[in-house]
């Protein structure tokens, strides 16, 4: 069976190599359309000598019969012309195979949508340059670069948006390094920047500052509409002078990992301390992805308070990880781990449909309680969230308006229009949002006032210092007030004191959080909360002390 790629639509001529093809396959299919072209000319090249074969038959005939001189002379010229002809076409062959040998060389080794030399390329020069490093005994550097959320663009905007945007990257990454030195592609949103040895009039550090500079400038899309976006970048550095390109790599992209766990946005010089710290989170990251198969996650509920009445009006589930050797290990420690891989999505799906069922039994005991549940960017931008939502809902029974879903304020600040579209689909449910760690991102007005939220959540760093703060006073009343401008409830979180507790109460804050009122606490723990968490003391409504549990 002949492969329908390989011959063009009549049959005969194979289809010449496309841009979008492998270097071995563009290879293949460069080396079958040479041949056939091959074939073609020396096909040409033997009907001549067919030809001229049959008018030396003629001439000899003539020859034998007429003037032998007048023969020769004339077979001559056709041998001549015969010679001319192949020497033409030895030559097209000869320009045909070196065009399309360096059309085929460039193909292999650098990257078709930007041009920029490829992994095998980069490392080639990278050997050359650490062997001149170790000559020169002068350190040479590699900057290892990545895309921070790259894929948000892809599937917002499509991925001809996203291509345009990396060659953009890469047009701009060559503009900050010197002539020297290289910028390549690596696979993906991954580039990297080889700093020459003897290119160091300014430290590699400066060069990863004035390139995270560059990228954080904003850039208009062509695709769609002319939208623009702003990208920021994490980035690894290794110097070195006698390591191989691969351990010098190696040793970059270490040092990236650290950036993306500090952070993002910021670059980070690699330290030998690294290593260590890369295996131990390889080796958490595998037992995250077998801990929901293994049943070693589980939830804890942290109750929320109505501050004017001192009830129990709510709980937050909050997750936990057993894990076999290490025991309960902290969200804060396993999440972003989870978010970075994209596990943060299954974990979430199973993160909802436990906290509803714990509230569908809780409300089927008459205790009438929400429960919150803590919604990360990625689930916000997944494709499923809202069928995972629905079919929560669905399997537990509960009504969804004794549903909360949180979502942080950066989180809703990085896609505005596109969040208010994904909130308005959730809100339609009949579940409650609110905003989490209110105060700490970016939100306007503007589009606070077109997100369907219910609640703000005001961040514990505006709480921990009410009692000895005028200004940390000051902007947790403007954020209550805006909350009830806004006609929204307000939930200050981190409360531990009564002296902050009796500032809220003040401020007329509705709801609140905190280890003053309880931990967080297994699921059995909750009933004994539902009820008053304060009791008056009897001469009038003064308030004693908390009930207290420890988890």
């Amino acid at each position: 069976m002949v492969d329908s790629d390989q011959t063009a639509p009549g049959g005969d001529e194979p289809a010449a190599p496309a841009a979008h093809e492998t270097a071995s396959g563009r290879a293949g299919r460069a080396t079958a359309w040479l041949v056939w072209r091959g074939g073609s000319q020396a096909a040409s090249i033997g009907m001549l000598v067919l030809f001229c074969a049959f008018v030396a038959s003629l001439l000899a005939v003539y020859a034998w019969r007429h003037s032998v001189l007048a023969c020769g002379l004339l077979l001559g010229a056709l041998g001549m012309l015969l010679l001319l002809v192949l020497n033409s076409s030895r030559q097209r062959g000869l320009v045909l195979v070196r065009d399309k040998t360096d059309e085929l060389q460039h193909q292999a080794f650098h990257d078709a949508l930007t041009g920029l030399p490829n992994r095998v390329l980069v490392i080639d020069r990278a050997t050359q340059m650490l062997g001149r490093a170790q000559r020169i005994r002068a350190p040479a550097a590699a900057l290892f670069i990545d895309l921070d959320d790259f894929r948000q663009i892809n599937d917002r905007f499509g991925h001809a948006a996203g291509d345009e945007l990396l060659q953009t990257i890469a047009a701009r990454l060559q503009a900050v390094v010197r002539g020297g030195d290289t910028v390549g592609r690596l696979a993906g949103d991954e580039f990297v920047a080889l700093v020459e040895p003897g290119s160091f009039e300014i430290a590699p550090e400066l060069v990863a500052e004035r390139i995270l500079e560059v990228l954080r400038q904003p850039i208009t899309l062509r695709t769609p509409s002319h939208r623009t976006v702003v990208v920021t970048a994490s980035m690894g550095v290794a110097t070195a002078q006698g390591l191989s390109a691969e351990a010098l790599m190696r040793e970059a992209h270490v040092a990236l990992h650290e950036a993306k766990q500090s952070g993002r946005d910021r670059y980070v010089l690699f330290r030998s301390a690294m290593e260590a710290t890369l295996q131990a989170r390889l080796l958490l990251q595998t037992d995250l992805r077998e801990a929901l198969a293994r049943d070693e996650l589980f939830l804890l509920y942290q109750p929320t308070i109505d501050l004017q009445t001192q009830h129990v009006v709510g709980v937050e589930a909050l997750i936990r990880w057993r894990h076999p050797a290490r025991g309960v290990i902290a969200p804060d420690t396993f999440i972003p781990l989870a978010e970075e891989t994209g596990l943060i999505v299954p974990i979430g799906r199973w993160v909802l449909a436990e906290a509803c069922k714990q509230a569908a039994v809780w409300h089927d005991e008459s205790h009438s309680v929400q429960v919150s549940v803590n919604v990360s960017a990625r689930q916000l931008d997944h494709k499923n969230l809202l069928e995972d939502v629905q079919g929560a809902l669905a399997d537990s029974d509960l009504e969804p308006s004794a549903l909360t879903l949180e979502i942080t304020e950066t989180a809703l600040m990085r896609d505005a229009d596109s969040t208010a579209r994904q909130l308005k689909k959730l809100k339609a449910l009949g579940v409650q949002i609110a905003i989490d760690d209110f105060g700490t991102g970016y939100s306007s007005l503007a589009y606070l006032s077109q997100f369907p939220v219910d609640v703000l959540k005001i961040d514990r760093t505006f709480v921990t210092r009410l009692s000895d703060s005028a200004d940390s006073r000051a902007l947790a009343h403007t954020l209550i007030q805006l909350g009830k401008t806004l006609g929204l409830e307000t939930l200050a979180e981190g409360i531990e004191e009564h002296a902050q507790l009796e500032i809220l109460k003040h401020e007329q804050c509705d709801l609140g959080q905190g280890y003053l009122f309880a931990r967080p606490v297994v699921p059995e723990e909750i009933q004994g909360y539902l009820r008053p968490v304060f009791a008056p003391e009897a001469h009038g409504s003064s308030l004693t002390a908390a009930t207290y549990r420890s988890a």
